[in-house]
């Protein structure tokens, strides 16, 4: 009696997958050395600030989160804009009807961790930018400041909420929050 060997089927195609895969990782320049890296700074404008981008051998140039709806302009009985920070945490102020005001919060996106903002209907965010705090070159895990300029057309009582979190962890109820009341006011 004679025995002939056949190997299974699916060693056949499990060798094959290594064979593409080993394939498309030396097509891919996965072997190659990572280029120089290139910093490019795109100027502030009136109603962003300046972002810096460093990617490794990317020359690229990011512009500020897109603006929702434009700045009213500031007019003489408004010449500076209010801005709250972490310290006003929990806080209630007040704010003349249709002035717009900023708040501003520390953000380290190459953590994974970002800001995600709600506001009670009435109060609109007119934008949101995040800007990378100054650094030596080639640095990396820099943070910076998120902030959202907001603004209320008619006056009443309004919540401004922020969850600091990474989006694909679950929400546990134990992740930095803030919180802010702001009382809109006829001026």
């Amino acid at each position: 009696m004679r025995v002939i060997f056949r190997p299974p089927k699916t060693a056949g195609i499990f060798v094959g997958l290594l064979v593409i895969t080993a394939i498309l990782l030396v097509a891919s320049g996965c072997t190659q050395q990572a280029p120089p890296t290139t910093t490019t700074q795109v100027p502030a404008t009136p109603s962003a600030p300046a972002v810096t981008t460093v990617l490794p051998g990317v020359a690229t140039s990011v512009a500020p989160v897109s603006t929702v709806r434009q700045t009213p302009a500031l007019t003489a009985e408004n010449t500076t804009m209010v801005t709250f920070t972490e310290s006003d945490n929990g806080a209630t102020k007040q704010i003349a009807v249709q002035s717009p005001f900023v708040i501003q919060l520390a953000e380290n996106p190459t953590t994974g961790y970002s800001w995600n903002a709600t506001t009670s209907p009435g109060l609109e965010i007119l934008s949101s930018g995040y800007q990378e705090n100054s650094h030596t070159e080639g640095m990396v895990g820099v943070g910076g400041t998120r902030a959202w300029t907001l603004m209320s057309n008619v006056s009443g009582t309004y919540t401004f909420a922020a969850v600091y979190s990474r989006s694909w962890e679950t929400t546990t109820g134990n992740e930095t929050g803030y919180n802010i009341t702001i009382i809109a006011v006829q001026s």
